[in-house]
C-alpha cells in the first residue's frame, strides 16, 4: 500500500507544477492533461515554450522529462553557474533548461546512444547553442572502454548500460570515466554536475577519487535505489567522506530519488 504521506506530498507538488505550466507554455492545458493521464497527445508533438525553446516530444517519457525539469525543477541551476556537466543528457531537455537558467554557463552534454545523441545535437543546433554547449557521444562509466546498451524497446530515458559485455547483444558505446571527461575537456572546476544515468551513478562516483570529486561544487543526481552490488548508503557515505554534504534528498518508497550534494570548502 502506498505511503499516504508520500502520496500527499506528491499531490501538493503536482499542484504547484500545474500552476507553473501556463507561465512556461501556451499549450499548458493540453500538456497538463496529458501528463496527468486525462488526455493523450498525438506524437510527435512540438512543444513551444514562451521563452522560445521548442521541444519535439516523440513519446510520453519526453513529456515527463520536460515536466520534471522545467516544472518540478528537480535539478537546481544557479544563475552564477559557469560550467555545467550534464551526464545523461538524453535529447537535451535539461541542457536547454540549464542554458536559459545560467546565461554565462558553458554546458557539456554527454549522451551515449546514437539515435538519442542525434536528437540532442539537433536540439542544440536548432536553438543556436553550439557556441555554449559541447555534445559528447560517450557513456559515463567506472572504467574506460567499450560497453553495450541493450537494444530493448524501451523509452530513451530508460536505456541503461549492460552490467558486462559478456554474452550481451546491443549497441556498442564508448565509456569514459569522470576523471577522463574532466581532464579531456580541461575542466579544473565544475559548478554543477547533473547525473541521470540509469544506475551507472554508482560505478561512476564510487570509482572517482576524492581529489577529483573536489573539483565539483555541486552534484544533482537521480539515483535508482540499491543497484547490486551497490547501495545508496554506500554511495552517500562515500560522497560525504569526500567532502560533500546532502542539501536535500527526495526518495520514494521504492528507493528511487533525486538528491543534491554540495562540496564543503
Amino acid at each position: 500500500m502506498p505511503n499516504p504521506i508520500w502520496k500527499a506530498l506528491k499531490n501538493a507538488d503536482r499542484a504547484s507544477e500545474i500552476v507553473r505550466c501556463p507561465a512556461e507554455t501556451r499549450q499548458w492545458a493540453r500538456i497538463s492533461a496529458a501528463y496527468l493521464g486525462l488526455a493523450r497527445l498525438q506524437y510527435p508533438y512540438l512543444l513551444r515554450l514562451r521563452l522560445g525553446e521548442r521541444i519535439q516530444l516523440e513519446e510520453l517519457t519526453d513529456l515527463k522529462a520536460f515536466w520534471q525539469i522545467f516544472l518540478r525543477r528537480v535539478y537546481r541551476v544557479q544563475p552564477t553557474d559557469r560550467v555545467i556537466f550534464d551526464l545523461g543528457a538524453n535529447i537535451g531537455v535539461f541542457t536547454l533548461y540549464a542554458a536559459r537558467s545560467a546565461l554565462q554557463a558553458k554546458v557539456f552534454s554527454l549522451e551515449p546512444f546514437p539515435s538519442t545523441f542525434s536528437r540532442l545535437v539537433t536540439n542544440i543546433r536548432d536553438h543556436d547553442l553550439d557556441g555554449r554547449v559541447k555534445c559528447l557521444n560517450f557513456a559515463a562509466t567506472g572504467t574506460g572502454g567499450s560497453r553495450v546498451m541493450p537494444d530493448a524497446e524501451v523509452p530513451s530515458q530508460r536505456r541503461a548500460l549492460a552490467s558486462s559485455t559478456n554474452g550481451k547483444s546491443g549497441t556498442e558505446v564508448q565509456g569514459k570515466t569522470l576523471v577522463a571527461l574532466l581532464d579531456e575537456n580541461n575542466l579544473p572546476q565544475v559548478d554543477l554536475l547533473k547525473m541521470d544515468i540509469e544506475g551507472s551513478e554508482y560505478e561512476v562516483l564510487l570509482s572517482t577519487p576524492p581529489t577529483v570529486l573536489a573539483r565539483i561544487r555541486r552534484i544533482a543526481m537521480e539515483y535508482h535505489g540499491d543497484c547490486a552490488p551497490y547501495s545508496k548508503r554506500q554511495l552517500f557515505d562515500y560522497l560525504q567522506r569526500a567532502g560533500f554534504t546532502t542539501a536535500w534528498d527526495i526518495c520514494d518508497p521504492l528507493g528511487y530519488g533525486v538528491a543534491e550534494m554540495i562540496f564543503r570548502n
